[in-house]
Protein backbone atom coordinates (compact mmCIF):
# COMPACT_ATOMS: atom_id res chain seq x y z
CA UNK A 1 0.00 0.00 0.00
CA UNK A 2 2.45 2.02 1.01
CA UNK A 3 4.57 2.29 -2.40
CA UNK A 4 1.56 4.23 -3.87
CA UNK A 5 3.03 7.68 -5.19
CA UNK A 6 -0.31 9.04 -4.06
CA UNK A 7 -1.28 7.33 -0.93
CA UNK A 8 -0.19 10.72 1.07
CA UNK A 9 -3.39 12.21 -0.20
CA UNK A 10 -5.30 9.66 1.95
CA UNK A 11 -3.67 10.62 5.37
CA UNK A 12 -3.84 14.54 4.52
CA UNK A 13 -7.57 13.71 3.81
CA UNK A 14 -7.62 11.82 7.48
CA UNK A 15 -5.70 14.78 8.55
CA UNK A 16 -8.33 17.72 7.29
CA UNK A 17 -11.59 15.43 8.13
CA UNK A 18 -10.44 14.72 11.72
CA UNK A 19 -9.80 18.41 12.34
CA UNK A 20 -13.23 19.23 11.23
CA UNK A 21 -14.38 17.16 13.91
CA UNK A 22 -12.28 18.72 16.39
CA UNK A 23 -13.64 22.19 15.65
CA UNK A 24 -16.99 23.27 17.44
CA UNK A 25 -17.87 25.82 14.60
CA UNK A 26 -20.19 23.91 12.00
CA UNK A 27 -18.67 25.89 9.00
CA UNK A 28 -15.03 25.01 10.01
CA UNK A 29 -16.08 21.35 10.60
CA UNK A 30 -17.90 21.84 6.71
CA UNK A 31 -15.14 23.60 5.14
CA UNK A 32 -12.29 21.18 6.43
CA UNK A 33 -15.02 17.80 5.56
CA UNK A 34 -14.63 19.25 1.81
CA UNK A 35 -11.28 19.66 1.95
CA UNK A 36 -10.45 16.31 3.20
CA UNK A 37 -12.95 14.79 0.79
CA UNK A 38 -11.41 16.58 -1.91
CA UNK A 39 -8.13 15.19 -1.30
CA UNK A 40 -9.52 11.37 -1.61
CA UNK A 41 -11.38 12.36 -4.74
CA UNK A 42 -7.58 13.28 -6.37
CA UNK A 43 -6.50 10.02 -4.76
CA UNK A 44 -9.02 7.90 -6.75
CA UNK A 45 -8.93 9.76 -9.89
CA UNK A 46 -4.88 9.38 -9.74
CA UNK A 47 -5.74 5.47 -9.59
CA UNK A 48 -4.54 3.50 -12.72
CA UNK A 49 -7.31 2.74 -13.75
CA UNK A 50 -9.15 5.28 -11.76
CA UNK A 51 -11.89 4.21 -9.21
CA UNK A 52 -14.97 6.29 -10.48
CA UNK A 53 -17.03 5.03 -8.10
CA UNK A 54 -15.56 6.13 -4.97
CA UNK A 55 -14.59 9.31 -6.89
CA UNK A 56 -18.70 9.55 -7.77
CA UNK A 57 -19.87 8.98 -3.86
CA UNK A 58 -17.35 11.43 -2.64
CA UNK A 59 -18.64 13.94 -5.11
CA UNK A 60 -22.20 13.25 -3.79
CA UNK A 61 -20.57 14.25 0.27
CA UNK A 62 -18.86 17.12 -1.17
CA UNK A 63 -21.84 18.69 -2.88
CA UNK A 64 -23.97 17.91 0.24
CA UNK A 65 -21.85 19.85 2.53
CA UNK A 66 -21.71 22.59 0.53
CA UNK A 67 -25.21 23.11 0.08
CA UNK A 68 -24.74 23.25 3.58
CA UNK A 69 -22.32 25.96 3.69
CA UNK A 70 -24.46 27.99 1.93
CA UNK A 71 -27.46 27.54 3.87
CA UNK A 72 -25.01 28.32 6.99
CA UNK A 73 -23.77 31.44 5.34
CA UNK A 74 -26.99 32.93 4.76
CA UNK A 75 -28.47 32.25 8.19
CA UNK A 76 -24.98 34.32 9.36
CA UNK A 77 -25.15 36.60 6.82
CA UNK A 78 -27.05 39.92 6.21
CA UNK A 79 -25.57 40.43 2.66
CA UNK A 80 -29.16 38.77 0.79
CA UNK A 81 -31.75 41.08 3.04
CA UNK A 82 -33.08 44.46 1.75
CA UNK A 83 -32.68 47.52 2.58
CA UNK A 84 -35.61 47.37 5.02
CA UNK A 85 -35.39 44.51 6.21
CA UNK A 86 -31.91 45.54 7.22
CA UNK A 87 -33.21 48.57 8.94
CA UNK A 88 -36.00 46.11 10.86
CA UNK A 89 -33.36 43.72 11.87
CA UNK A 90 -30.82 46.56 13.69
CA UNK A 91 -33.96 46.42 16.50
CA UNK A 92 -33.43 42.64 16.47
CA UNK A 93 -29.68 42.47 17.62
CA UNK A 94 -30.34 39.19 19.97
CA UNK A 95 -31.27 37.09 16.58
CA UNK A 96 -29.22 35.81 14.23
CA UNK A 97 -29.52 37.17 10.89
CA UNK A 98 -31.25 33.28 10.00
CA UNK A 99 -33.56 33.76 13.01
CA UNK A 100 -34.90 36.85 11.86
CA UNK A 101 -35.74 35.50 8.04
CA UNK A 102 -37.48 33.05 10.26
CA UNK A 103 -39.25 35.67 12.41
CA UNK A 104 -40.06 38.27 10.08
CA UNK A 105 -41.40 35.86 7.33
CA UNK A 106 -44.10 35.07 9.81
CA UNK A 107 -44.95 38.50 10.26
CA UNK A 108 -48.05 40.89 9.00
CA UNK A 109 -46.45 44.33 8.50
CA UNK A 110 -49.13 47.28 8.66
CA UNK A 111 -48.55 51.11 8.35
CA UNK A 112 -51.50 52.54 10.67
CA UNK A 113 -53.79 54.96 8.83
CA UNK A 114 -55.50 56.19 11.75
CA UNK A 115 -54.71 55.57 15.79
CA UNK A 116 -55.24 52.09 15.94
CA UNK A 117 -55.91 50.12 19.55
CA UNK A 118 -53.57 47.01 19.05
CA UNK A 119 -54.51 45.69 23.25
CA UNK A 120 -57.59 47.02 24.85
CA UNK A 121 -56.79 46.83 28.85
CA UNK A 122 -58.51 43.58 30.39
CA UNK A 123 -58.97 41.60 27.08
CA UNK A 124 -56.76 38.62 25.85
CA UNK A 125 -55.47 38.93 22.38
CA UNK A 126 -53.55 36.36 20.00
CA UNK A 127 -50.88 38.19 18.76
CA UNK A 128 -47.75 39.74 19.33
CA UNK A 129 -47.02 43.70 18.00
CA UNK A 130 -43.85 44.99 17.61
CA UNK A 131 -44.24 49.01 16.88
CA UNK A 132 -41.91 50.51 14.67
CA UNK A 133 -41.83 53.74 15.69
CA UNK A 134 -40.26 56.65 17.95
CA UNK A 135 -43.39 56.58 19.98
CA UNK A 136 -47.09 55.07 20.82
CA UNK A 137 -49.72 55.58 23.60
CA UNK A 138 -50.38 53.45 26.54
CA UNK A 139 -53.45 53.97 28.75
CA UNK A 140 -53.68 52.31 32.06
CA UNK A 141 -56.42 53.03 34.96
CA UNK A 142 -57.79 55.77 32.96
CA UNK A 143 -54.25 57.72 32.55
CA UNK A 144 -52.44 58.11 29.37
CA UNK A 145 -49.04 58.93 28.91
CA UNK A 146 -46.85 58.11 25.66
CA UNK A 147 -44.23 55.48 25.55
CA UNK A 148 -41.05 55.47 23.65
CA UNK A 149 -40.70 52.88 20.97
CA UNK A 150 -39.62 50.88 18.90
CA UNK A 151 -40.98 48.01 21.09
CA UNK A 152 -42.84 45.00 21.21
CA UNK A 153 -46.50 44.90 23.17
CA UNK A 154 -48.22 41.64 24.24
CA UNK A 155 -44.91 39.97 24.93
CA UNK A 156 -46.12 39.04 28.42
CA UNK A 157 -49.72 37.32 27.60
CA UNK A 158 -47.11 35.21 24.66
CA UNK A 159 -45.50 33.93 27.55
CA UNK A 160 -47.44 33.88 30.42
CA UNK A 161 -51.11 34.39 29.08
CA UNK A 162 -53.46 36.13 31.04
CA UNK A 163 -54.95 39.61 29.51
CA UNK A 164 -53.54 42.57 28.79
CA UNK A 165 -52.65 44.86 31.41
CA UNK A 166 -52.94 48.40 29.31
CA UNK A 167 -54.62 49.64 26.35
CA UNK A 168 -51.76 50.30 23.29
CA UNK A 169 -52.58 52.68 20.21
CA UNK A 170 -50.15 52.49 17.38
CA UNK A 171 -50.49 56.43 15.81
CA UNK A 172 -50.96 57.13 12.83
CA UNK A 173 -48.44 56.35 10.13
CA UNK A 174 -46.71 54.03 12.58
CA UNK A 175 -45.34 50.76 10.84
CA UNK A 176 -46.09 47.57 13.14
CA UNK A 177 -45.61 44.05 12.97
CA UNK A 178 -48.14 41.33 13.97
CA UNK A 179 -47.49 37.89 14.78
CA UNK A 180 -49.73 34.78 15.68
CA UNK A 181 -48.73 34.30 19.45
CA UNK A 182 -49.90 30.44 18.92
CA UNK A 183 -47.50 29.58 16.18
CA UNK A 184 -44.76 31.86 17.50
CA UNK A 185 -44.98 29.82 21.07
CA UNK A 186 -44.54 26.71 19.04
CA UNK A 187 -41.62 27.90 17.18
CA UNK A 188 -39.88 28.83 19.86
CA UNK A 189 -40.58 25.33 21.89
CA UNK A 190 -39.42 23.99 18.83
CA UNK A 191 -36.63 25.49 18.28
CA UNK A 192 -34.46 26.43 22.06
CA UNK A 193 -31.95 28.77 20.24
CA UNK A 194 -34.54 30.98 18.94
CA UNK A 195 -36.99 30.94 21.99
CA UNK A 196 -33.62 32.26 24.16
CA UNK A 197 -33.28 35.08 21.54
CA UNK A 198 -36.48 36.06 21.90
CA UNK A 199 -36.41 35.74 25.56
CA UNK A 200 -33.42 38.10 25.73
CA UNK A 201 -34.90 40.62 22.96
CA UNK A 202 -38.19 40.70 25.14
CA UNK A 203 -35.80 41.22 28.17
CA UNK A 204 -34.21 43.95 26.38
CA UNK A 205 -37.68 45.46 26.12
CA UNK A 206 -38.89 45.24 29.36
CA UNK A 207 -36.23 46.77 31.18
CA UNK A 208 -36.14 49.81 28.35
CA UNK A 209 -40.05 50.12 29.45
CA UNK A 210 -38.90 49.78 33.00
CA UNK A 211 -36.71 52.65 32.62
CA UNK A 212 -39.03 54.75 30.58
CA UNK A 213 -42.39 54.00 32.34
CA UNK A 214 -44.51 56.82 33.64
CA UNK A 215 -45.51 56.12 37.51
CA UNK A 216 -49.13 56.40 37.85
CA UNK A 217 -50.50 58.66 40.07
CA UNK A 218 -51.73 56.94 43.64
CA UNK A 219 -55.36 56.90 44.12
CA UNK A 220 -56.33 59.08 47.75
CA UNK A 221 -57.37 56.25 50.13
CA UNK A 222 -61.34 55.71 51.15
CA UNK A 223 -61.63 57.95 54.64
CA UNK A 224 -62.23 54.66 57.32
CA UNK A 225 -65.74 55.18 59.28
CA UNK A 226 -66.12 56.36 62.64
CA UNK A 227 -65.81 53.99 65.02
CA UNK A 228 -69.47 54.72 66.21
CA UNK A 229 -70.83 54.33 62.54
CA UNK A 230 -69.21 50.70 62.43
CA UNK A 231 -72.01 48.15 62.49
CA UNK A 232 -70.79 44.73 64.56
CA UNK A 233 -72.49 41.79 64.10
CA UNK A 234 -72.54 38.54 65.98
CA UNK A 235 -70.08 36.33 64.40
CA UNK A 236 -72.10 33.52 63.35
CA UNK A 237 -71.01 29.68 64.44
CA UNK A 238 -71.80 26.81 61.75
CA UNK A 239 -72.00 23.22 63.50
CA UNK A 240 -69.85 20.92 62.06
CA UNK A 241 -71.01 17.29 62.77
CA UNK A 242 -68.52 14.90 63.45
Amino acid sequence: MFDNPYIALIFLGLFFRSAGFLVRDELMLRVLMIIGTFCDIVFYVLQSPSIWGAVMTNTVLVVINASLIIIIVSERSILFMTKTDRRVFEQFKTLSPGQFRWVNRRARWRIADRCSVLLQEGEASNALFFINAASYTVEKQGVSYTAKGPAFVGEIMLLQGGVASATVVAPKGAIYAEWDAHKLRCGMRKNRSLGNALMARFGHDLADKVRYSVPLPQQKPKPAMPPSQVVREPAKFVQVSA
